[in-house]
């Protein structure tokens, strides 16, 4: 399984990424770096997750991790908001 991160909106103070697949150990490291990209760009990330079919424990991890005040998560699965919540891990 793999995770797809798809730029589907850009501006000078945004950006909007469709995640689809799996926010699992391999590719939590990707999305990591890349939300941090634009972190560091100043912009805001949101991150479209409605086509997010897992995470484990460390995509959960990279998740929580992000600031809240420059990450949202959009459309997020029950399972997902369960896990960032605290919920049993995955």
């Amino acid at each position: 399984m793999m995770l797809k991160i798809t730029k589907t909106g850009e501006s000078e103070r945004d950006v909007l990424l469709m995640l689809e697949g799996t926010v699992s150990q391999e590719w939590a490291v990707l999305l990591d770096e890349v939300c941090r990209a634009y972190l560091r760009e100043k912009k805001a990330v949101q991150l479209d997750c409605a086509h997010v079919d897992y995470a484990d424990a460390k995509g959960v991890a990279v998740l929580r991790n992000f600031p809240r005040k420059r990450v949202t998560l959009m459309s997020a699965p029950g399972f997902i908001t369960h896990l960032l919540q605290g919920g049993d891990r995955p």
